[in-house]
């Protein structure tokens, strides 16, 4: 509690920068957005001072760095061309390494190498950041202003699915799952730019849903790192429970919320005739849905004894995301019929 007003000075600078970013003009603004933005986040990352803190920090940063580099770079190159700050350049050289900086900041593949690494020495709640807000200001800078081909999109795809899928399954640690889960719902969120720009901002937020719904489980649990799986068997039957319709809502199991999300994805696809993206889009969801319930079933099916029993909030806190899993049929139905 005695960092409460630090922490919520650097939070509320890191989600006006976001905006900032976003609402830019040029790519100047932009940049400044995003550098802002890192340099909010970083004291966020180290504020229990432990050294996976820092370390995971220093990797952020350097990576960070050079895109931010390169993309300043690049944006002067456009300056040079041009005359001004332009988020429209003729040049297709320019534009495609601009993306290419935009890809590295949001960790996707297969720019994602960085990823993994920092997600590890993490704790919960900026893991969930990082994986949820962090990627807002670069996702939507490339929806807004880059025209991406099918041919890029399915490349793009294509990596995100085999990195995110096959990367996932020799991980032994939960935070090596939820990253590689990560780099895979990224190819997800660059399927629905191609749709609308608003179908790739709801799955990005039916995504941070389910997310913050499994990190806060494992929050409200204190997971540690030395033994996050032998800690689950210790939990609750029914913090056991929830723990496996969460993950598997992550994995895309109908009917829970994170199968209508990619379903809405892929309906949209298919009626602008777009099929060979959704093969692949499926094919890396199945993978990382392999690793997902045989997770999700062995901490269901442990017969370990309740070491913990939760409070009356804790149960509400935790119902209520259970709750929102199970309801996504309504609300995903709700929102198809508005796009």
């Amino acid at each position: 509690m005695l960092n409460f007003p630090f922490v919520t000075m650097f939070m509320l600078i890191m989600f006006s920068s976001s905006i900032f970013s976003l609402c830019s003009t040029h790519w100047f603004g932009a940049w400044l957005g995003l550098e802002v933005n890192l340099m909010s986040f970083i004291p966020m990352m180290v504020q229990k001072g432990l050294s996976e803190e820092v370390e995971s920090a220093i990797k952020y940063f350097l990576v960070q760095a050079v895109a931010s580099a390169l993309l300043l770079l690049l944006a002067s190159m456009v300056f040079w061309e041009q005359g001004d700050w332009s988020m429209v350049s003729s040049k297709i050289f320019s534009s495609s390494f601009i993306m290419m900086s935009l890809l590295l900041k949001m960790g996707m593949a297969p720019f994602h190498f960085w990823l993994p690494g920092v997600i590890s020495g993490l704790s919960w709640v900026s893991n969930s950041l990082l994986m949820t807000w962090q990627k807002v200001a670069p996702l939507f800078l490339i929806c807004f202003f880059f025209y991406i081909s099918s041919i890029q999109a399915i490349m793009m795809v294509l990596m995100s699915s085999f990195f995110g899928g096959v990367g996932g399954l020799n991980q032994t640690s939960i935070r090596g799952l939820l990253a590689y889960s990560s780099i895979l719902h990224n190819g997800w969120m660059i399927s629905a730019s191609l749709i609308s720009v608003e179908m790739s901002f709801i799955y990005l937020f039916l995504y941070s849903l389910i997310l913050f719904s499994a990190l806060s489980l494992f929050l409200t649990e204190e997971v540690k790192n030395s033994q996050q799986f032998l800690s689950i068997f210790m939990w609750s039957k029914f913090s056991r429970a929830c723990f496996c319709v969460t993950i598997i809502s992550l994995g895309g199991m109908p009917p829970l919320l994170g199968f209508f999300s990619k379903w809405l994805v892929l309906s949209k696809l298919i009626v602008m005739n777009i099929l060979f993206l959704p093969f692949i889009l499926i094919l890396g969801s199945m993978i990382s849905l392999y690793y997902y319930l045989i997770l999700g079933f062995s901490v269901i099916l442990s017969s370990s004894v309740s070491w913990k029993k939760m409070n009356k909030k804790e149960f509400f806190f935790i119902s209520m995301f259970l709750v929102l899993n199970l309801g996504g049929i309504c609300f995903i139905n709700y929102l198809g019929a508005l796009i």
